[in-house]
């Protein structure tokens, strides 16, 4: 049975805790509380697919969820969540982990250890796991709480797209037996969607030394992008740059780097007579710029460089 909730019939006094309380009673139960005070607008969907719980939240304003310890042990529940991101922005916490999340995002938090889910402004669908179940299917995904799923996994395009007809499939008026294979097979593309997703400690040395190699072969590529780069390596722009912040820096800051030092090795070593064609060999098309950022990272011109190696 299909259950729907708005605030539009409510004073504005009682929207947020009607609203609330609407959202914990059929989800996790949370404190809420708005960041502004205001006009508070929100709708709530709750409907079974077969035997799966799904429901679907909008909150037209900027909130913070959170499950406390206090809160879990008043409450348990030891279920896993996925949350699909429709539109708005937000932060989810949870384990040590923390993601910043957009519209077309995929997450998973977890009810059994406490968490902060800042909104703003969000509309989410949302499937519920039972644990065991999740957990017999998908054993590492309690690793996953509290991050984004990397879209450019396989299975997470098809995993969207059934997320989408998941919340808009009526079970009501379908045979029994399609809606159960239906939520069957949603259960299964999350659990392989899961399961296909890879730990960053597996994934940074290897990509991370597979991008610097294609960097430094393509440093003449003076409109080199981030899309550019994780499109080589089948992956999100945000698998890039997260692997290169844990080296301290990032793909164009690197690129910048190596291309500076590019640029003094073939002066140095005499292969150049000209600053211009050296520069716009290794990708630099403004000159200025250029003799500016080689004089900040070496103390000195390349001017005054190739005046070395000529005398």
């Amino acid at each position: 049975m299909k259950e729907t909730f708005t605030t539009d019939h409510l004073d504005n006094r009682h929207r947020f805790d009607a609203w609330r309380d609407a959202v914990c009673s059929r989800l996790i139960n949370a404190e809420a509380r708005q960041v502004n005070a205001g006009t508070f607008s929100g709708s709530f969907g709750y409907s079974m697919l077969g035997h799966v719980d799904i429901a679907h939240h909008v909150s037209q304003t900027a909130l913070v969820w959170q499950r406390t310890t206090e809160c879990i042990r008043r409450h348990p529940n030891h279920d896993f969540y996925l949350g699909y991101v429709r539109s708005g922005i937000g932060t989810l916490r949870q384990n040590d982990n923390q993601s910043r999340v957009s519209a077309g995002d995929v997450v998973i938090y977890d009810a059994a250890t406490p968490f902060d889910f800042a909104m703003d402004n969000v509309a989410i669908n949302i499937v519920h796991l039972p644990r065991q179940m999740i957990e017999k299917e998908a054993p590492a995904i309690a690793r996953l709480a509290g991050k984004t799923l990397d879209l450019s996994r396989p299975g997470m395009t098809s995993l969207k797209q059934l997320l989408e007809e998941a919340f808009v499939f009526n079970a009501e008026s379908e045979n029994t037996f399609l809606a159960e294979q239906f939520a069957n097979t949603l259960i299964n593309m999350i659990s392989v969607s899961v399961n296909l997703q890879k730990g960053d400690d597996a994934l940074k040395p290897d990509l991370y030394s597979r991008v610097v190699s294609y960097l430094r072969q393509n440093l003449q590529e003076a409109d080199l992008t981030m899309a550019q780069i994780a499109n080589a390596h089948h992956v999100s722009p945000r698998t890039i740059s997260r692997v290169f912040a844990a080296h301290g820096t990032t793909p164009m800051n690197f690129v910048w780097q190596e291309r500076l030092l590019a640029c003094r090795k073939a002066l140095a070593e005499g292969k150049a007579r000209n600053i211009t064609q050296v520069a716009l060999d290794h990708g630099f098309s403004d000159m200025s710029h250029f003799s500016l950022a080689f004089r900040k990272a070496f103390g000195y011109t390349p001017s005054s460089l190739l005046r070395q190696t000529e005398a």
